[in-house]
């Protein structure tokens, strides 16, 4: 070490550090070391000795390694252009983009060279990322099919995704074969999709969503250009992150959100083994939809042609293909149950007990499907008598029903 004039012993020893920490993580590989055991502090010393000239010597081999294969890389990319294949043509450029930042990090230096070898040495991450945004701007998304489609919840879109991938150069639109492209559903919108799918020999794709989970009114699926660990090397590249982040397209679907929804609503009640004409859990209900953006149908109008004992065989076996037949000219949705209490204990005089049951369903009235499942199966209440205790649980279990039943309805038509 020697001071200059122009630097200070604390500048010195810091870039002195610096230097070594390089050499023990990346160059300390076959060096012979001598060790010494200090018995009395149980301590073991090992010294190691390595030449300026065989850092810089190595720093040397690995840089001109670096740079020779990001010249190969970069040749194929040239050399796959030329023969009108541009997805290897990116693959190639992006190799040659990782080599030299992983060499850039090992050794802490930045690599200048000239990438065919014939003009000025260049910075080459630089002279790699305004290539392959170049590039990049150069690709193409065209839509054939399966935008702006209207979605439902747990069910796949009605039609898969379809579209060309091209790429303009100087001899006119290129198709992008054999091309990984990478498809997700834009949050906070979720569901299944297929994550990877390869363009044909036209440069077109077809992409199936299996499933769609969630979402807002219009939501989003991005289908991108796929190269293994771009993310990672765009992240250290502002310039990188910015072109890569506009080659993509979007398809959108829509939510079926519905308003002014019109409701049938019957449920059988009894109490103590009497059918009560008013359920109060029916009344709960009503009370919890009026106001909002659902409207109540009149019994007489959307269940007259269903007796009790039809919608107690609806309930027990799941088939609602006669209640859509019947409701669904006059409502949207249908909610359908039956909740009954008995006698359930007298442990004390005067004092009471009932035991309670709910069970109901929440219908589509137009696709038969079942929105929403409430069972409450372990209701209890305390009253005067069996009848009062009764009373008691059902005003209780209307008010738990309800708001179980609106939770429901939000989340399977919102």
């Amino acid at each position: 070490m020697q001071e200059t004039s122009s630097g200070s012993e604390t500048n010195v020893a810091a870039a002195f550090a610096s230097t070594t920490e390089q050499i023990t993580t990346a160059t300390l590989e076959g060096i012979a070391l001598e060790r010494w055991l200090d018995e009395d502090n149980g301590l073991l010393y090992a010294y190691g000795a390595i030449s300026q000239a065989e850092v810089e010597r190595r720093f040397r081999e690995r840089m001109e390694d670096a740079v020779a294969s990001a010249r190969v890389y970069h040749a194929g990319a040239r050399k796959a252009l030329d023969r009108n294949d541009p997805y290897t043509a990116f693959g190639q450029l992006f190799e040659a983009m990782k080599v030299v930042s992983l060499a850039e990090a090992a050794l802490d230096r930045t690599l200048s060279a000239s990438l065919d070898g014939t003009g000025a040495a260049v910075p080459l991450m630089p002279a790699l990322q305004t290539q392959m945004c170049g590039m990049l701007s150069k690709l193409q998304f065209e839509i054939l099919g399966g935008d702006n489609q209207d979605a439902e919840r747990s069910k796949a879109l009605p039609a898969p995704l379809r579209g060309r991938l091209s790429y303009r150069s100087e001899q006119g639109s290129l198709p992008v074969n054999n091309a990984v492209l990478a498809a997700s559903i834009v949050p906070p919108a979720s569901g299944t999709i297929v994550k990877d799918v390869r363009t044909g020999s036209t440069g077109e794709f077809t992409i199936p969503v299996q499933e769609i989970l969630g979402g807002e009114a219009v939501n989003r699926i991005r289908v991108t250009l796929s190269l293994q660990g771009v993310d990672v090397i765009a992240a250290q590249s502002p310039e990188l992150t910015r072109c890569w982040s506009t080659a993509y397209v979007d398809y959108t679907f829509k939510m079926r959100s519905r308003t002014n929804i019109a409701v049938a609503i019957r449920i059988l009640e009894t109490n103590m083994g009497s059918p009560r004409a008013k359920s109060t859990v029916q009344e709960q209900i009503q009370r919890q939809l009026l106001g909002s953006r659902y409207s109540i149908v009149e019994d007489s109008k959307a269940l007259s042609g269903l007796t009790p004992g039809r919608i107690q065989e609806v309930l027990a076996s799941g088939e609602y293909n006669e209640l859509v037949a019947a409701l669904g000219k006059h409502a949207d949705v249908a909610i359908l149950g039956e909740v009954s209490t008995s006698q359930r204990s007298n442990p004390f005089p005067q004092m009471y007990f009932s035991s309670g049951r709910a069970i109901v369903r929440v219908i589509d009235c137009k696709t038969g499907m079942l929105l929403g499942n409430v069972n409450i199966e372990d209701g209890k209440e305390g009253g005067a008598t069996y009848e009062h205790a009764g009373n008691k649980l059902l005003d209780k279990m209307g008010k738990s029903v309800a708001e179980s039943v609106i939770k429901e309805m939000k989340k399977a038509l919102e």
